[in-house]
């Protein structure tokens, strides 16, 4: 798993005094249409820049530089295919119609069948690049700061999270970001003669010494002298992008902040460009939910609405709820996800507090306290509502019984029919206390769990459980990223928010809304 536990560590003081920020949504249908979005929003009709910087769509990392460039002289930044402008960008460009427009990168990052399109729309076009990344970040700076600049912002060509938040900030602040290789150990010549021809006496670094060098740290230190160089780090991306936050705005007017979610570039480089116009925090979160480094500040006074960038594909809902992230490794976790590439750890895991519902249930099986309440009160509401009377079939299995009922299927029907079918020991929901298979009660067609699905109960199903907290965890033609057959009878516990979430994006898996990789196989 990619981020198995951001944001689960000791909860933060303010966390309990959560404020409760309006919430909007930037986005468009593509990433290019969601840049139209931010530019629409910081160049409303009836006003116009006099420059758009075209960057790259595909490839973050000559584009870093440009947001601050940009904003330093009054313009809008716009992401376009390396081949074509998207024909929302051209729309946008003939709506803006401003005096001029930078290409950022050279021919092989931005076409020259790009220049001409944009020629044909905005005829004087420059192209602003150089051999490589840095040299284009360099270019970039020299091209858009004429006047000297007391301050200035460094970081890595070769992490985009550290360079899209710098390049916000900076943006904010009206400041050049250089963006350098920052695993040398020394920076050569050029990017300290630009920063002596800009007359910069204080620099900013952004990451630890693994994004940019203690060497580097300290040749700085002895070209602008001692106390000149400080460094915005933290323990992870999210950390990095709330200490740039809080170096560029240490006293925030109440306002919007800008949420995007930290593991694709693309509608943070797009939103980044419009929290720097609009003086406006940045910050990365999961997709799923906030880390609580950051959610202390999208819970405090200074924010009271907050932006997230990106579709539903990009930032749950849950995000914009505040949702601070829980382990999704931790077996104890309600969100712990477990599947044909995440066994339990250990795999002899036992949970607590398991109970047995206070619902029909023949075999006196067990779930966690809180998976056992909600299904109480669900199976109720369906018989308040006139679906019928339903019965816990299979609960929590011990890994022992995991490991009766998987070899079994083995012996009678081969492993991969066992595999479609039945989790390996150590690999099963069933073990967490959180699943349960349920069966109908006085159907005439149906007698037992795995004819549920055509049922009263099971449509009701279908419609309600979110409302108690599970999810429908093996949907029909979703094997490919479950690894498993659909099991219309086997329902997940993960909480009411995270239910409620899962079914107001229409998602179909764990694996897909918590940005996780397909678990076809083991």
């Amino acid at each position: 798993m990619t981020a198995p536990a951001v944001g689960a560590g000791p909860s933060h003081p303010d966390l309990a005094r959560v404020a409760s920020p309006s919430v909007a949504r930037m986005a468009g249908a593509d990433r290019y249409a969601t840049s139209v979005a931010a530019s629409r929003a910081a160049f409303p009709s009836g006003s116009s820049p006099s420059v758009v910087y075209l960057v790259s769509g595909t490839s973050p990392w000559h584009s870093l530089s440009a947001t601050p460039a940009a904003v330093h002289e009054g313009g809008g930044v716009l992401l376009t295919r390396a081949d074509a402008l998207p024909a929302v960008v051209s729309a946008e460009l003939r709506r803006l119609r401003p005096g001029r427009v930078v290409l950022v990168g050279s021919t092989s990052v931005l076409s020259t069948a790009v220049a001409r399109q944009a020629k044909s729309i905005v005829p004087e076009v420059t192209r602003v690049g150089g051999e490589g990344r840095y040299q284009t970040a360099q270019a970039l700076v020299r091209h858009a700061f004429r006047t000297p600049v007391a301050h200035a912002w460094v970081a890595t060509g070769r992490v985009w999270t550290d360079g899209v938040a710098a390049g916000s900030a900076a943006a904010s602040a009206r400041e050049p970001l250089l963006t350098v290789d920052g695993s040398a150990t020394a920076l050569p010549a050029a990017p300290l003669d630009l920063l002596a021809d800009l007359g910069v006496t204080s620099v900013t670094l952004v990451g630890g010494t693994s994004a940019v060098s203690a060497g580097i740290e300290r040749q700085l230190t002895g070209f602008l002298g001692a106390g000149q160089v400080t460094r915005a780090t933290g323990g992870d991306r999210y950390a990095v992008a709330r200490r740039v936050a809080d170096l560029t705005h240490p006293n925030p007017a109440p306002g919007t902040s800008y949420v995007a979610t930290g593991r694709d570039f693309v509608n943070a480089l797009a939103g980044g460009f419009l929290a720097g116009r609009t003086k406006r925090p940045l910050y990365y979160t999961l997709p799923y939910c906030v880390p609580a480094t950051v959610r202390v500040r999208l819970a405090g006074s200074a924010t009271t609405r907050v932006t997230l960038l990106g579709g539903e594909g990009s930032v749950r809902s849950l995000v914009g709820t505040l949702e601070t992230c829980r382990s999704i490794t931790s077996p104890s976790s309600e969100w712990v996800l477990a599947n044909k590439h995440n066994p339990l750890r250990p795999k002899s895991y036992v949970p607590a507090g398991l109970v047995a519902p206070d619902v029909s249930n023949p075999g006196g099986g067990r779930l966690r306290k809180p998976a056992a309440a909600a299904l109480a009160r669900m199976f109720s509401a369906a018989r308040k509502d006139g679906a019928g009377r339903m019965q816990v079939a299979s609960p929590y299995r011990s890994y022992s019984t995991q490991y009766s009922v998987y070899w079994n299927r083995v012996r009678t029907h081969g492993r991969a029919y066992a595999d479609r079918w039945i989790a390996r020991p150590g690999y099963s929901e069933h073990q967490t206390g959180l699943s349960l298979d349920i069966a109908p009660v006085g159907s005439s067609s149906c007698g037992a769990h795995n004819c549920i699905g055509g049922t009263p109960q099971g449509n009701w199903l279908k419609r309600n459980a979110w409302r108690y907290g599970f999810v429908l965890r093996y949907e029909p033609g979703y094997t490919s990223v479950t690894g498993y057959n659909s099991e219309p009878w086997h329902y997940r516990y993960v909480g009411t928010a995270l239910a409620k979430a899962y079914h107001a994006g229409s998602w179909h898996s764990l694996e897909q809304f918590l940005g996780e990789p397909a678990a076809p196989t083991y």
